[in-house]
This record gives C-alpha cells, structure tokens and sequence, in this order.
C-alpha cells in the first residue's frame, strides 16, 4: 500500500504528539509506504514550532527506503485536473495531482478541502482516523 500525508497531518501529529498520527507513522514499513512531494516537506518545516520537531519529521524518512520525499515536479497535467475538480491552485490541486501521478491508494488529510469536496477514482482521501480503521479491516 502507498500513502501520502498531508501537511496539516503531520504538523498536527508533532505539534501535539496526537497518539492517532503517531500510530499513523508507526505503521509506515515494507507493507505501507509512505511518499511526499517537497512542498509538503517544505510547508510542514516551515510551521513547525520548534526545531526538534523539524528534526523529527525528517527523522522520519532517513533511515527508510519505505518513506520518501519526492523532489521531481508533478506533471502540469495532473495538477490542472485538480485544479479542475475544485481545488486551490497553490497547494491542494498539487497534492491531489501528486497522488495521482505516483499512483498511491491513499491521502491522508484533515483539509477540508479534500475530504469534502475532491471526488476522486485515483485514491481515497481519509483522516489518521479513517485510514487506522481500513487497515484495521484488512489485517
């Protein structure tokens, strides 16, 4: 299984130490791998309160071949789809066409944007909460 977090998920996981996205992160291994775009890096450092807590969410993909930041830019195509379907040109429709275009089966969010309004046959949007509960099911 190949996921990818949103920001707001990861700011709010090492902001609060919320024990659902700490499962969350637990989980990533061999059989759920987990891939960001740079953007999403580059906004979860920047809001971050505390450089430990910068610290800790790179912590998170250097030792891994299973947790990823992709650097290679997301094909236009993609983020114009998004962009399409109704969601903010700047970021949102960048993370939608980037979880498209890697092929993922999942977005893990809080942003309201995805969860009400982004219908997508690409992957399923879901919180921490959600995807712990579909996981859950197929183990």
């Amino acid at each position: 299984m190949r996921i990818c977090i949103d920001s707001c998920v990861f700011i709010r996981g090492l902001r609060t130490q919320d024990p659902v996205i700490a499962s969350v992160l637990d989980k990533i291994g061999p059989s759920i791998r987990l891939f960001i775009p740079r953007l999403v890096a580059q906004e979860v450092a920047r809001n971050l309160s505390t450089p430990e807590q910068v610290r800790n969410f790179y912590r998170l993909f250097v030792p891994f071949e299973f947790a990823r930041i992709v650097d290679e830019p997301v094909p236009t195509r993609f983020v114009t789809k998004y962009g399409r379907l109704g969601l903010p040109a700047k970021a949102d429709a960048f993370i939608g066409g980037f979880t498209e275009w890697q092929e993922l089966d999942f977005l893990l969010s809080d942003n309201r944007h995805f969860l009400r309004q982004l219908q997508s046959s690409a992957f399923e949007v879901v919180t921490p909460d959600d995807f712990l509960q579909k996981i859950r099911t197929v183990n």
